[in-house]
């Protein structure tokens, strides 16, 4: 029991770190007076570059306690599913979204866990968690609502790229509950990261990241926030994730994702994006819905 309390305490600490990590994908992209540093593409395959790297060297040891060979497989969805591809559709899609929208959109991810585990893996739901996930829904659509209005970015090709990324997300949090969960959360970040090791080392080259260090003054302040972002929002934050999983479930650990755009938002009001006292109110209907869904999780697990 110890445990879950523990995988609920560490829910808030991730959602500070992950919601932090859309303000950093914005400053690895452009500086202070929105001039270009890195691209979408570039600022992606750095990130899941750098985590990589950090867990490359602790892949023979992985490879050495594998328990069958098609957990490949399912690392595989993991890194590329759970990280890469939506590293770059997150960049993407924050070319032109500000930062606590794409926050606030983040936390679609618990709608596509539901769905996933129904539909794939026969999670078995109850009545409150279904309500309390509605809830939360219904208060990351109102946030939705009173952001687009005010920042005027809220474009239909970036909300659908951070809507895939999501069920994508979704896919990954179902996969390693149900086909992962005799690895601890080292050993499944070490497999899913060194999977995208290779696609991400590709990007990185393809799409001349190096030339951007020779011609650009502000490549080594954007690089910084780059390097964060892979360091401790990507390495250290997947598996603190992994851990919640394994500790709770694969619906309570993506409910991290309602408390994303409070953070989210908070940061970019501090940097200058729009805030209304409705948004307040619209955050405290996501909290109330996060207790519902783990309250009753809770319950059920003992």
């Amino acid at each position: 029991m110890q445990k879950k309390q523990l995988g609920y305490l560490l829910i808030p600490l991730l959602a500070c770190i992950w919601g932090s990590s859309f303000i950093l994908m914005k400053r690895g992209m452009f500086t202070t007076d929105g001039e270009v540093v890195f691209s979408a593409a570039q600022v992606a395959s750095i990130r899941i570059f750098i985590a990589s790297v950090v867990f490359l060297p602790l892949l023979p040891k992985l490879l050495g306690q594998l328990k069958r060979k098609s957990d490949l497989f399912f690392f595989a969805i993991v890194g590329l599913g759970g990280n890469l591809i939506p590293a770059f559709l997150f960049t993407y899609a924050e070319q032109t979204l500000d930062s606590g929208i794409a926050g606030i959109m983040n936390s679609f991810t618990p709608i596509f866990t539901i769905i996933v585990g129904v539909l794939l893996f026969q999670t078995k739901i109850n009545s409150q968690q279904i309500i309390g996930t509605l809830i939360g829904f219904s208060g990351i659509s109102w946030l939705i609502m009173l952001s687009s209005p005010v920042n005027g970015n809220f474009q239909l090709a970036p909300a659908m790229a951070i809507l895939l990324a999501t069920l994508l997300y979704g896919f990954s949090l179902n996969t390693i509950k149900h086909k992962l969960a005799q690895y601890n959360p080292i050993q499944i970040a070490t497999g899913g990261f060194s999977m995208a090791f290779i696609p991400a080392a590709f990007c990185f080259f393809f799409f001349d990241t190096p030339r951007v260090f020779d011609q650009n003054n502000d490549a080594l302040e954007s690089f910084s926030y780059v390097l964060i972002l892979g360091l401790v929002g990507t390495a250290f934050a997947v598996i603190l994730f992994n851990r919640i999983i394994a500790q709770t479930t694969a619906l309570a650990a993506s409910t991290v994702t309602y408390f994303i755009p409070i953070i989210a938002v908070a940061i970019g009001v501090y940097n200058g994006e729009s805030f209304v006292w409705q948004q307040l109110l619209a955050m405290l209907v996501i909290i109330t819905g996060v207790l519902l869904v783990n309250l009753k999780g809770r319950k059920s697990n003992k």
